[in-house]
């Protein structure tokens, strides 16, 4: 969910070298770049003076992910390479000096000069946030400072805010791209809420596995670097008593009952469950209101019992408003010999963010 931080201000888009107006985005191109990549603009002597600190910010490893795989990953081109090559991309984060505002004049154009001048003067890191200004579907956020040594400090001030903003707009971003035409998947999302109360919107993608006994398993298989890739969405209700639902336990308890008799491996016997082997990272949850209800979000890992089988999932606990039942929605990914499984889940959120 969006999070409202002391220094985060949202401005609404404006078209690129249109600086009044409101004007169609039916005339800017989609926005390109796969989940997790991000486009840091800057001049060559502020990457070279801040490309341990951008590093640092931006490439820390996930903690519910093995091999210290990052979220982000990062170019970083200069203003004119940026105009060139890489304006449609979806999230792009611009850091700004005084002796970058020649360069950067084309990036600038939304702000008025009297704006920049109370950004670089300011002592305290305010980003700034452009919609939609080269690209549909696209965030430009921006951080300005008297020189590299003044953007160095206050991008240290506010990395928490930044990384959990752009994150957020991934999500955001990514739900609108990939529901910009329902046409062909509302169908679902009716069906979905006619029988368990909520609904979510299912990506073209998918392809329904199974629907029965009030459980839905829609799946995607793709090959990735030669390499077969799942990324399977399954849904289900179960009464609701008291908030001890909530916990953790029994959240396991209810997703082992469902997924044992649901996704069954290739050998006889063999069925999914959770894992809290020390092998895998630690479990994560978190309370989040999505959509305006209470949910309960979980990160784990799935195994299949009796094989050496295993991958990353997302699961959402929502209590159906004014009734005693929780839904569920679960994401999870199975990719053999690749650790590179953030952006599927992050997908998965993106998708958990129709819920309603």
């Amino acid at each position: 969910m969006l999070k409202k931080h002391t220094y985060f201000v949202l401005i609404s888009a404006l078209v690129f070298f249109q600086s009044c107006g409101d004007h169609s985005q039916v005339t800017l191109p989609v926005s390109v770049g796969k989940l997790g990549s991000l486009i840091v603009v800057g001049d060559l002597s502020i990457h070279n003076s801040l490309k341990s600190t951008v590093d640092s910010v931006f490439l820390k490893p996930l903690p519910h992910l093995p091999a210290g795989e990052p979220f982000f990953e990062l170019l970083k081109p200069d203003a004119q390479d940026f105009q060139r090559f890489y304006y449609n991309q979806k999230s792009v984060f611009v850091l700004v000096d005084e002796g970058s505002l020649n360069a950067m004049e084309n990036l600038l154009e939304p702000f008025s000069s009297e704006t920049i001048n109370d950004l670089i003067n300011n002592k305290e890191p305010k980003l700034m946030s452009k919609r939609n200004l080269f690209a549909r579907y696209q965030h430009i956020v921006y951080l300005f400072g008297k020189d590299a040594k003044d953007l160095q400090r206050k991008l240290r001030l506010c990395q928490a805010q930044l990384n959990n903003a752009l994150m957020s707009y991934e999500l955001e971003d990514q739900n609108l791209k990939l529901f910009k035409d329902t046409s062909a998947n509302d169908k679902y999302f009716k069906v979905i809420k006619e029988e368990l109360g909520l609904g979510v919107k299912i990506p073209d993608r998918f392809d329904l596995k199974y629907h029965k006994n009030n459980t839905f398993w829609f799946q995607y298989d793709a090959i990735e670097n030669d390499v077969p890739k799942t990324i399977a969405l399954v849904m289900h209700t179960y009464p609701y008593k008291d908030t001890s639902d909530f916990t953790y336990e029994s959240i396991r308890t209810a997703r082992d009952t469902v997924m044992k008799y649901l996704i069954k491996g290739e050998v006889p016997g063999t069925y999914m469950g959770t894992t809290e082997s020390e092998f895998y990272p630690p479990i994560f949850q978190e309370t989040i209101n999505l959509n305006s209800m209470y949910c309960s979000k979980i990160r784990g890992w799935w195994t299949i019992r009796g094989l050496s089988m295993a991958g990353p999932f997302v699961r959402y606990v929502v209590h159906i408003p004014n009734t005693n039942t929780l839904f569920a929605f679960e994401g999870f990914v199975y990719k053999p010999n690749l650790n590179t499984k953030e952006r599927d889940l992050r997908l998965i959120e993106a998708i958990a963010l129709s819920i309603k």
